[in-house]
């Protein structure tokens, strides 16, 4: 657990120091979500939901972001059942005026695998932190496209030792 530390101790200062700085633009929105494709350890679905807590146009803004994925079921990485994810971080969006841009994630995780995964020592859950970057295309002046390549640094009950789990995102948000 001395690996979660960190990643909890970052995002608290972050939501901290952004509470007490907030720049708001008028009408500018605050809350968003979407859905999109996880890749690996299989094919799956990613639901994210996100609000802003500090902006500091023209440089970044920060948001808070919860995203759940579910990979799995029949012929897959986890053959005999599937793989749930759960990430709670902070993502940095720089040059935030602009429609295209990139991004930054980072935060804390939790796995669960059934079956017999492929890319994780075990069955079981896993904690651990994430880190990930992607770019944003806007699609119009409520719609998002992100591509996003993530790495998971966890530890399961029972497993060997710290893993490294790669994974692919396509996202496509809704700004409210």
């Amino acid at each position: 657990m001395r690996c979660l530390a960190a990643p909890v101790v970052l995002v608290a200062v972050l939501a901290l120091a952004g509470c007490r700085t907030r720049i708001q633009t008028e009408g500018e929105t605050e809350i968003y979500g979407g859905v999109g494709l996880a890749a690996v350890p299989d094919v799956g679905v990613a639901v994210t939901a996100g609000q802003y807590f500090s902006k500091f146009k023209p440089l970044y803004d920060f948001a808070f972001e919860l995203r759940g994925v579910l990979q799995g079921g029949d012929d897959s990485a986890t053959q005999d059942g599937e793989f749930f994810q759960v990430q709670a971080g902070v993502k940095q969006v720089t040059s935030p005026g602009h429609p295209r841009r990139w991004f930054f994630r980072y935060g804390i995780t939790w796995m669960r695998a059934n079956g017999d995964p492929r890319v994780l020592d075990r069955p079981g859950d896993y904690f651990g932190a994430y880190g990930a970057a992607g770019y944003e295309i806007d699609l119009g002046d409520r719609w998002t496209l992100s591509p996003e390549f993530s790495v998971n640094i966890v530890d399961g009950e029972g497993s060997t030792g710290t893993e490294f789990l790669p994974q692919v995102f396509l996202s496509l948000l809704f700004r409210f």
